[in-house]
């Protein structure tokens, strides 16, 4: 999460299992980012110390690190174009899409609160609310639950998805 000058915050990166994050704070600068869970979180926290030491005693090691390192920020930059242009329902088929465990043609995917959710795509909780309601209405999703929705089918969200940009 980034907090701007005035004090507002913007999610601008969601880490999946298996990613890393915070590696900008061996740079010696400022981290200017905090981290916020939004589910259920298991981690593993690797001390500076140690991370600034692979490059000596393990280089195959320290490069995986730095090749995981710029995926991320290579994804992040693609994640938060995707999720912030376009109409709200387009953008949040592809946040779906990003985020869905597919099945044969359906899917699930994770519902944050839609507080959050207006903080990773810059617009308000109500039109989260809005937006999912129309979706559910063209089929693209169902079931909208606390923590998830289904997608009755992928292939009709990824044509959305694409036919609104």
């Amino acid at each position: 999460m980034h907090i701007n000058s005035d004090g507002s915050s913007r999610i601008v990166r969601l880490v999946m299992p298996g990613d890393l994050f915070g590696m900008e704070a061996l740079l010696g600068e400022t981290y200017t980012h905090t981290a916020a869970a939004l589910s259920n979180v298991h981690l593993c926290r690797i001390p500076k110390a140690i991370i600034s030491s692979l490059g000596e005693e393990s280089p195959r090691l320290h490069r995986q690190i730095v090749k995981k390192w710029g995926e991320a920020m290579t994804q992040s930059e693609s994640w938060f174009s995707e999720i912030n242009t376009g109409r709200i329902e387009v953008r949040l088929a592809r946040f779906f899409l990003r985020v869905a465990k597919v099945s044969g043609d359906m899917a699930v995917a994770p519902l944050f609160k839609r507080e959050d959710m207006g903080l990773m795509m810059d617009v308000k909780f109500e039109t989260i609310s809005r937006a999912l309601a129309s979706m559910a209405e063209q089929g693209l999703i169902s079931n909208i639950g606390k923590l998830s929705i289904q997608i009755p089918s992928i292939k009709k969200l990824e044509s959305f998805s694409q036919a609104g940009t």
